[in-house]
């Protein structure tokens, strides 16, 4: 009896030898496996070898690379796909740089150009007035003031009025435009500007609840029109 234990716990010590050589191959060679060939016991070798960032730059690779048709790429290793996640990546970062540029590139040219426009017409928020309408819709009432600057009859102008609170909050952007002229060197006000308030759009019942006195408005054009045919316009 005594012989059968020890010949079973030397039976027993060989098979946990043999699964820690196993395993050890296995991760020793976890970085040459083919990614679309993985076996269980593969995945557990390169479950041991990576490092958390690793395995998870891996993921994102299959995530990226699985085909609803055909699967994942043949032939590409584990260590080959890491590599091409982390160049991914890195191409990733240049091309969000270069955007980032051209975005701030976009940005002054607009700012650039409403400068410019702002020397041909100026327009400001002089009233803001809350009304309850005949049909029970809440509107508020603007008038708007428009300062021609030009030696030119403007026809029509176009833009948007963007609403702050005294802080700077954003309230609301409001698409506005009067096509009743303005003299040149001379002043408009529009008295029948204004928005019926969507109960459903937080923007618009914060137009309502704010007073004039604690709102503050700026002006950004998209286009001028002058009576001669001209125009100026802001870049999109």
């Amino acid at each position: 009896m005594k012989k059968v234990g020890a010949l079973n716990q030397y039976n027993g010590a060989l098979q946990i030898l043999f699964t820690m050589f196993v395993l050890l191959v296995g991760c020793s060679n976890a970085l040459n496996y083919e990614v679309a060939k993985l076996t269980d016991q593969q995945r557990i070798g390169v479950r041991q070898t990576l490092t958390a960032d690793q395995l998870k730059s891996l993921d994102d690779w299959i995530a990226r690379n699985t085909s609803a048709s055909k699967g994942l790429p043949a032939g590409v290793t584990v260590e080959k796909a890491l590599k091409d996640q982390a160049d991914w990546l890195a191409m990733q970062k240049i091309e969000e740089a270069k955007a980032g540029e051209l975005r701030k590139r976009a940005q002054a040219e607009r700012k650039a150009k409403q400068q410019e426009l702002l020397k041909v017409l100026s327009v400001v928020l002089v009233s803001k007035k809350n009304t309850i309408r005949e049909d029970e819709r809440k509107f508020v009432a603007l008038e708007i003031a428009c300062d021609n600057k030009t030696d030119k009859d403007i026809q029509e102008v176009k833009g948007v009025i963007k609403l702050t609170d005294i802080y700077g909050i954003k309230i609301t952007d409001i698409d506005w435009s009067y096509d009743s002229g303005i003299a040149a060197r001379g002043t408009a006000i529009d008295h029948g500007a204004g928005i019926f308030i969507n109960k459903l759009m937080e923007s618009q019942v914060m137009l309502w609840n704010t007073d004039f006195e604690k709102m503050k408005s700026t002006f950004e054009v998209k286009t001028i029109i002058f009576k001669d045919g001209t125009g100026k316009s802001a870049p999109e």
